[in-house]
């Protein structure tokens, strides 16, 4: 990564600018542990700086531009994302580990995605509806939120953002973005991107930032909205700052989902998806299933075929195509997974693959993909988010009832699975389970569809034609009769 070149300033209200303070990042790659490149660091004067721009970007009460113009400058910003795709793919690899071809999937893909799904309802949502009233009509109007805040992790860069940032710019509204520091240099490229897709000064402003400056943007007074990803810890934090401003917030935070397999399980079929289901992003993905709970009759079966196909991955550099597992996001990652398969080990469970680091692979943030059986459910191991290449395997006693009370004695409430010959008993079990997204036979991701969590995996919702809701705020306005 040494051609990739340093950063030097901040690129605020439809420019770089040079940052307030002369604090800089260094991006160091998860799979060699080599330094990339600096960037610098924003502080509170760059908050407020930002801040302000993107309230004088606002224009009137239907956004910074009209609906057609919004919708435009966003299938821009896909192309200009999308001709950036192999550098933004590359960059993200080395930050995160993600294997390179779901790196571009997952980041560049989804956000042109999320861009071009968003943008024709820019044009069609309605501003305003007449509705009779008991005297007169009642007008109500759809109007943008305004400036948002938007924090997002560095697991997923670019969706998690576009998850935010596509909905906020079709209904009009303004951002300040602060990504992660771990993966703050690709917001570069993609302040890059924005400034090439024309957007009016002040609309999209980016802030690499750490937690304390976070915080500050949070609770500015100039933000009208906060909406975040990460973990349940920031998220409560987060919360709790903007409960006491009474500032709408959106909260997509952890998980510990499980997947449930029935006693008449496609074997086959589950472990075709497992990588998808289970292990997406070397582990590092909210939704995955990790806790697998399974017949006690068919328990010996599952954890030998699971651990035959997690054996068989390999695992190593991002950018090789034939790896399947990658590192995991830098030194601090490592040693908390590695934390957790030390806990497992105590607690008693059994490692039937993994549990080390690979061998012949001494630079960079590797853990073997791991498999724990005999996994008693009150175990630290199958109840707090690992975030790693890590799953557990535990029994239930081949009925429905309790194979789903287990999914459900959880904290969280993210995603889940259910695998079964009888789709119609899956589809059951899905209404049973009490989590924000779940599957019938397979692993799947849809941004038409709403995406949340209960209890801590969050609070609210983002994607599909719901999402919009969290940039919007409503206006009545009483009219005596029809216009």
């Amino acid at each position: 990564m040494s051609h990739t070149p340093d950063r030097a300033a901040l690129y605020i209200n439809g420019d770089w600018r040079k940052p307030s303070t002369a604090r800089t990042f260094t991006a160091v790659s998860s799979a060699t542990g080599e330094r990339i490149a600096d960037f610098p660091e924003a502080d509170r004067a760059d908050v407020d700086t930002a801040v302000a721009a993107a309230r004088g970007a606002l224009g009137g009460p239907g956004g910074w531009a009209s609906a057609q113009q919004r919708a435009e400058a966003m299938e821009r910003l896909a192309a200009a994302l999308e001709s950036r795709a192999q550098a933004l793919g590359t960059l993200i690899a080395h930050e995160v580990g993600t294997p390179l071809a779901r790196a571009i999937d997952a980041n560049v893909g989804a956000a042109a995605g999320l861009l071009r799904f968003y943008a024709p309802l820019a044009d069609t949502m309605y501003a305003e509806d007449l509705r009779p009233a008991r005297v007169g009509h009642s007008l109500v109007r759809r109007e943008p939120v305004g400036v948002v805040a938007m924090i997002v992790p560095w697991n997923y860069p670019l969706s998690t953002l576009f998850f935010k940032l596509a909905p906020a710019l079709a209904m009009g509204c303004t951002a300040v973005v602060k990504p992660s520091p771990a993966t703050g240099l690709d917001s570069f490229l993609v302040a890059d991107a924005v400034h090439e897709a024309g957007f009016p000064p002040g609309v999209i402003n980016f802030l690499p930032a750490e937690r304390e400056v976070g915080e500050y943007l949070v609770t500015h007074p100039g933000v009208d909205k906060v909406a975040f990803t990460g973990s349940t810890a920031a998220g409560r934090r987060i919360g709790a700052l903007c409960g006491g401003l009474l500032r709408p917030v959106t909260l997509e935070l952890g998980g510990k989902s499980a997947a449930i397999l029935l006693e008449d399980a496609p074997l086959p079929l589950f472990l075709d998806h497992l990588l998808d289901l289970s292990f997406n992003n070397n582990g590092q993905t909210c939704t995955n299933n990790t806790r697998l709970l399974v017949p006690r009759s068919r328990h010996e079966e599952v954890v030998d075929a699971v651990t035959e196909t997690v054996a068989g991955w390999q695992t190593g550099d991002p950018l090789d195509p034939d790896t399947v597992i990658g590192p995991v996001a830098g030194t601090a990652a490592r040693d908390r997974v590695e934390g957790y398969i030390r806990r497992g080990r105590e607690e008693g469970a059994r490692i039937t693959t993994g549990g080390g680091r690979p061998a012949g692979l001494d630079h960079g943030c590797y853990v073997e993909p791991t498999v724990f059986a005999d996994v008693d459910p009150a175990m630290v191991v199958a109840r707090e988010e690992i975030f790693g290449p890590v799953v557990t395997i535990s029994a239930h006693d081949g009925t429905v009832e309790d194979a789903v009370a287990q999914a459900n004695d959880s904290a969280y409430g993210l995603a889940g699975s259910v695998w079964t010959a009888d789709e119609a008993l899956g589809r059951e079990v899905a209404r049973a389970v009490d989590t924000g997204t779940f599957s019938v036979n397979h692993a799947n991701f849809d941004i038409g569809a709403p995406f949340g969590g209960r209890r801590d995996s969050g609070l609210g919702s983002e994607l599909g034609r719901e999402g919009i809701e969290a940039y919007l705020q409503y206006k009545t306005i009483f009219v005596p009769s029809h216009p």
